[in-house]
């Protein structure tokens, strides 16, 4: 279309949206669409979504400006009848400050080699570590084909009872056993997940298998390709068991089946989306499970179940073929039994993807060299509680200088951030009547209330956030790690915001039947040193080694 010389900027923005609007509506359309019902927008609906926006122009400004968004509201149009799956993501990409790939960056796990004799009893073999089962299967003294055998059993007998299991993937999971085992009876062994059974949270895209998000519209949804992080773990030998739950579109731990249960105390839930991941790692279902994170959905489940979730660096694992809720925050990472576990499992996924213009190479050793005697550790709590923390006090005894960390609030209206892009990733949702079949959850409100968040201060709102970002540097200061109590939810959101890893660490419970956890959050795409530093820390204590009594499930 060739655009008239003589035509003011927004009389050419108001052709080219009129334009847009009329190409994508059918062909006896078309004479139809140029032309707004004179009462379509009035001046009284621009003062409505004044008064919404907390601004205010004159009559005669408003005069001025309703040609300009009655042409828009026409142009919606053309954007809504566009082919837009949940593949596909704003062309604005978010990166943590540093962010950004670097070139030939190099990415190794080291399993620690233990001495290790098959357990006779099958508990005791389903509850080992990744590195354990690792060292079993390379040894010969079990193979992937009997474990994947063994998970699929507890699986069926648990799963339902704690509510955990979505889809069981059996057949796959016994082909890719048999297949693990034939290449490392030859010699091939891709790694240390290789022949290991794990289960994967039911917003990743499995082809041919049925993909739910969680909620009832989409129970019998199936994709024809699998997620990014589902295609690295089959390539490293890994074996899908199972789909296992998550809150309806990501929110809590009740999906369209009902709760998922906490297998340490089944009168509770197992909190945050990623529930049945923890869950099931939990209660011995799988050797490790894979969780998203947009606002604490690893580390909440994980301090709920008594497990070690580990939420990295944003844009250190593709999000590619997972369910998008906020493009500029949902994080992957692993949900295991130990820090060790989550280091070679995020080994396997981590890499920049060309599906994922957010996903990064970074370079990640593990072990890293981390000497405590140099190590700067912030507390989030009092000069009292500082006194007394166990954890704290194997940092000091470990030669690491100790303080109080404190940092400014997250402003006002960054939250909208959140809330917005939920919006965004749902429109066609939340416009059509799939959304009233949607039960038990609060999305369709919020995702109605997006609707009426301005642009503009969606943007400023990731202006704010860049602002948060700098200060929360400069509040880190020198500081190499913080530590914090159950998911450190004083700076939860800054690291979700902002982008930082965080290791959950499990700590028993109350005596009331309440778990506890320490919480370790990183710098910036310093995730192998958080994690060496966890890894350290969780072996001076023995409560990721505890197990809840499956009897009284």
């Amino acid at each position: 279309m060739a655009l008239d010389q003589s035509l003011t900027r927004k009389e050419m923005l108001r052709t080219m949206l009129i334009a847009a609007a009329t190409t994508a509506l059918p062909v006896g359309a078309i004479a139809q669409a140029p032309t707004a019902p004179k009462d379509d927008v009035s001046l009284d609906d621009l003062k409505s979504m004044e008064k919404i926006a907390g601004i205010s122009f004159s009559e005669e400004e408003r005069k001025k400006v309703l040609g300009e968004v009655r042409a828009a509201r026409a142009g919606y149009a053309g954007i809504r009848n566009q082919p837009i799956d949940f593949t596909i993501e704003p062309s604005t990409t978010f990166h943590p400050l540093g962010g950004g790939s670097i070139p030939r960056s190099r990415v190794v796990a080291k399993r620690s080699q233990v001495t290790l004799t098959r357990p006779i009893k099958e508990d005791d073999l389903a509850f080992l570590s990744v590195r354990e089962l690792a060292q079993l299967i390379q040894t010969r003294q079990v193979t992937s084909l009997e474990l994947t055998n063994l998970y699929l059993a507890r699986l069926k007998k648990y799963g339902d009872r704690l509510l955990c299991v979505v889809t069981l993937c059996e057949d796959l999971a016994l082909a890719q056993a048999a297949r693990a085992d034939a290449e490392i009876k030859a010699g091939k062994i891709r790694g240390p997940l290789h022949g290991i059974p794990y289960g994967i949270k039911d917003l990743f895209s499995t082809k041919g298998i049925p993909t739910t998000w969680g909620a009832d519209p989409y129970e019998h949804q199936v994709f024809d390709f699998n997620a990014t992080v589902v295609n690295k773990l089959e390539e490293a030998g890994a074996v899908l068991l199972a789909k296992l739950s998550n809150g309806a579109l990501a929110q809590g731990d009740v999906w369209f089946r009902g709760m998922t249960k906490n297998p340490w105390n089944t009168k509770q839930g197992s909190s945050g989306s990623s529930a049945g991941s923890a869950c099931s790692t939990a209660a011995g279902l799988v050797g490790f499970s894979i969780g998203t994170e947009t606002y604490g959905s690893i580390t909440s489940p994980s301090v709920r179940c008594r497990v070690t979730g580990f939420r990295p660096t944003y844009g250190r694992v593709s999000r590619y073929g997972a369910m998008g809720l906020s493009y500029t925050m949902d994080k992957v990472g692993p949900i295991c039994r130990e820090v060790e576990d989550c280091a070679l499992v995020f080994a396997a996924i981590t890499g920049s993807d060309p599906n994922d213009f957010a996903s990064v190479d970074r370079a990640f050793e593990f072990p890293h060299r981390v000497d405590f005697k140099k190590l700067k550790v912030g507390w989030i709590g009092s000069e009292t509680s500082m006194a007394s923390d166990p954890v704290l006090k194997i940092f000091k005894d470990l030669g690491a200088s100790v303080r109080i960390a404190k940092f400014s609030p997250i402003p006002d209206g960054v939250n909208q951030i959140l809330d917005a892009e939920a919006g965004s990733a749902f429109d066609a949702f939340t416009r059509g009547s799939e959304i009233h079949q949607l039960k038990n959850s609060s999305w369709p409100e919020t995702f109605r209330a997006s609707r009426y968040i301005p642009a503009v201060e969606y943007l400023q709102a990731q202006r704010a956030r860049t602002l948060l970002m700098r200060k929360f540097e400069q509040e880190l200061g020198d500081l190499d790690v913080v530590v914090g109590n159950g998911v450190a939810g004083q700076i939860l959101g800054h690291c979700n915001y902002c982008g930082h890893p965080q290791v959950a660490l499990p700590f028993g419970d109350d005596g009331n039947g309440n778990s506890l956890a320490k919480s370790l959050i990183g710098r910036l795409y310093r995730d192998d040193e958080l994690l060496t530093i966890a890894k350290t820390i969780q072996g001076h204590f023995g409560f990721h080694l505890r197990r809840p009594d499956l009897s009284k499930v």
